[in-house]
Protein backbone atom coordinates (compact mmCIF):
# COMPACT_ATOMS: atom_id res chain seq x y z
CA UNK A 1 0.00 0.00 0.00
CA UNK A 2 1.32 3.42 -0.89
CA UNK A 3 1.56 5.65 2.08
CA UNK A 4 1.02 9.01 -0.19
CA UNK A 5 -2.58 7.10 -0.68
CA UNK A 6 -3.34 6.94 3.00
CA UNK A 7 -3.27 10.16 4.03
CA UNK A 8 -6.87 11.64 5.08
CA UNK A 9 -7.70 14.91 5.25
CA UNK A 10 -8.67 16.00 9.24
CA UNK A 11 -12.66 16.88 9.40
CA UNK A 12 -13.29 19.91 10.66
CA UNK A 13 -13.68 20.85 14.00
CA UNK A 14 -17.31 21.23 14.10
CA UNK A 15 -18.26 18.70 12.40
CA UNK A 16 -21.03 15.78 14.42
CA UNK A 17 -18.41 13.02 13.95
CA UNK A 18 -16.13 14.61 16.69
CA UNK A 19 -19.01 15.85 19.89
CA UNK A 20 -20.69 12.25 19.31
CA UNK A 21 -19.53 9.17 21.98
CA UNK A 22 -17.60 6.69 19.65
CA UNK A 23 -19.18 3.35 20.18
CA UNK A 24 -17.27 0.23 20.28
CA UNK A 25 -15.04 -1.53 17.68
CA UNK A 26 -16.79 -2.89 14.28
CA UNK A 27 -17.27 -6.74 14.71
CA UNK A 28 -14.78 -7.52 11.01
CA UNK A 29 -12.68 -4.08 11.31
CA UNK A 30 -9.55 -4.92 10.48
CA UNK A 31 -7.52 -3.25 12.41
CA UNK A 32 -3.90 -3.76 11.22
CA UNK A 33 -4.68 -1.68 8.88
CA UNK A 34 -6.90 1.40 10.70
CA UNK A 35 -3.71 1.16 12.73
CA UNK A 36 -1.12 1.61 9.67
CA UNK A 37 -3.60 4.20 8.22
CA UNK A 38 -3.46 6.10 12.02
CA UNK A 39 0.46 5.95 12.56
CA UNK A 40 0.77 7.37 9.05
CA UNK A 41 -1.50 10.16 9.48
CA UNK A 42 -0.23 11.24 12.60
CA UNK A 43 3.25 11.41 11.54
CA UNK A 44 2.08 13.18 8.60
CA UNK A 45 0.55 15.84 10.36
CA UNK A 46 3.42 15.71 12.96
CA UNK A 47 0.86 14.74 16.02
CA UNK A 48 1.35 12.94 19.12
CA UNK A 49 -1.93 11.31 18.98
CA UNK A 50 -4.52 10.67 16.55
CA UNK A 51 -8.03 9.32 16.93
CA UNK A 52 -9.62 7.46 14.22
CA UNK A 53 -13.03 10.26 14.29
CA UNK A 54 -10.64 13.26 13.75
CA UNK A 55 -10.10 11.39 9.75
CA UNK A 56 -13.29 10.33 9.41
CA UNK A 57 -13.51 7.10 10.37
CA UNK A 58 -16.25 5.94 13.07
CA UNK A 59 -14.48 3.56 15.01
CA UNK A 60 -13.53 3.99 18.28
CA UNK A 61 -9.76 3.60 18.55
CA UNK A 62 -6.72 6.09 18.58
CA UNK A 63 -3.18 6.16 17.81
CA UNK A 64 -0.66 7.42 20.54
CA UNK A 65 3.15 7.95 20.54
CA UNK A 66 5.17 6.17 23.80
CA UNK A 67 8.50 7.18 22.58
CA UNK A 68 8.59 10.42 20.73
CA UNK A 69 12.44 10.18 20.02
CA UNK A 70 12.06 6.73 18.46
CA UNK A 71 8.78 7.14 17.07
CA UNK A 72 7.16 4.18 18.94
CA UNK A 73 3.64 4.31 18.97
CA UNK A 74 0.49 2.05 20.52
CA UNK A 75 -2.82 1.70 19.11
CA UNK A 76 -5.81 1.78 21.25
CA UNK A 77 -9.12 0.11 20.55
CA UNK A 78 -12.21 0.16 22.60
CA UNK A 79 -9.72 2.63 25.18
CA UNK A 80 -11.16 2.55 28.90
CA UNK A 81 -9.77 5.06 31.76
CA UNK A 82 -9.89 2.38 34.70
CA UNK A 83 -8.28 4.74 36.93
CA UNK A 84 -7.37 8.61 37.79
CA UNK A 85 -5.14 9.63 40.44
CA UNK A 86 -5.47 12.71 42.62
CA UNK A 87 -2.82 14.71 41.56
CA UNK A 88 -3.23 16.82 38.47
CA UNK A 89 -1.27 18.95 36.17
CA UNK A 90 -2.00 22.12 33.97
CA UNK A 91 -0.26 21.83 31.40
CA UNK A 92 -0.79 24.01 27.02
CA UNK A 93 -2.06 21.41 24.54
CA UNK A 94 -2.53 21.94 21.05
CA UNK A 95 -4.82 19.19 18.89
CA UNK A 96 -4.47 18.89 15.19
CA UNK A 97 -8.20 19.32 14.47
CA UNK A 98 -7.55 22.68 16.02
CA UNK A 99 -4.35 24.21 13.85
CA UNK A 100 -2.28 27.20 15.66
CA UNK A 101 -4.61 26.41 18.47
CA UNK A 102 -2.77 26.27 22.33
CA UNK A 103 -5.09 25.83 25.57
CA UNK A 104 -4.19 25.40 29.17
CA UNK A 105 -5.98 22.37 30.07
CA UNK A 106 -6.17 20.46 33.88
CA UNK A 107 -5.76 16.79 33.52
CA UNK A 108 -4.80 14.16 35.85
CA UNK A 109 -0.71 13.67 36.18
CA UNK A 110 -1.52 9.67 36.32
CA UNK A 111 -4.13 6.95 35.26
CA UNK A 112 -4.64 3.54 34.72
CA UNK A 113 -6.35 2.82 31.23
CA UNK A 114 -7.02 -1.02 29.11
CA UNK A 115 -7.18 -0.84 25.80
CA UNK A 116 -6.95 -3.84 23.08
CA UNK A 117 -4.27 -4.05 20.63
CA UNK A 118 -4.63 -5.03 16.95
CA UNK A 119 -4.88 -8.60 17.73
CA UNK A 120 -7.47 -8.12 20.40
CA UNK A 121 -5.02 -8.67 23.65
CA UNK A 122 -6.20 -6.33 26.27
CA UNK A 123 -3.81 -4.44 27.59
CA UNK A 124 -4.00 -2.28 30.89
CA UNK A 125 -1.18 0.41 31.85
CA UNK A 126 -0.35 3.16 33.86
CA UNK A 127 0.81 6.13 32.11
CA UNK A 128 2.10 9.42 33.30
CA UNK A 129 3.09 12.82 32.84
CA UNK A 130 2.81 13.49 28.77
CA UNK A 131 1.46 10.10 27.78
CA UNK A 132 -1.59 10.18 30.60
CA UNK A 133 -2.15 13.70 28.83
CA UNK A 134 -2.39 12.32 25.34
CA UNK A 135 -4.34 9.24 26.26
CA UNK A 136 -6.66 11.53 27.91
CA UNK A 137 -6.61 13.82 25.12
CA UNK A 138 -7.12 11.17 22.85
CA UNK A 139 -10.00 8.92 24.50
CA UNK A 140 -11.99 12.78 24.82
CA UNK A 141 -12.36 12.23 20.95
CA UNK A 142 -13.55 8.92 21.55
CA UNK A 143 -15.92 10.37 23.98
CA UNK A 144 -16.92 13.14 21.47
CA UNK A 145 -14.64 16.02 24.05
CA UNK A 146 -12.20 18.02 22.36
CA UNK A 147 -10.31 19.85 24.48
CA UNK A 148 -11.40 23.39 23.60
CA UNK A 149 -14.47 22.37 26.29
CA UNK A 150 -10.91 21.50 29.48
CA UNK A 151 -9.95 24.68 29.05
CA UNK A 152 -8.78 26.60 32.18
CA UNK A 153 -9.52 30.25 31.95
CA UNK A 154 -6.71 32.58 33.32
CA UNK A 155 -8.31 34.62 36.71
Amino acid sequence: MNSSNMIKELIEPKDLLLSHRIQSCSYKLDRKSLSELLRENMLHYNGVGLSANQIGIWERAFVMMTNIEKEETITCFNPKIVKTYARKEIMEEGCLSYPNLFLKVERPYSIVAKWEDENEVIHKTKFEGFSARIFLHEYDHMEGIDFTQRKVNDF
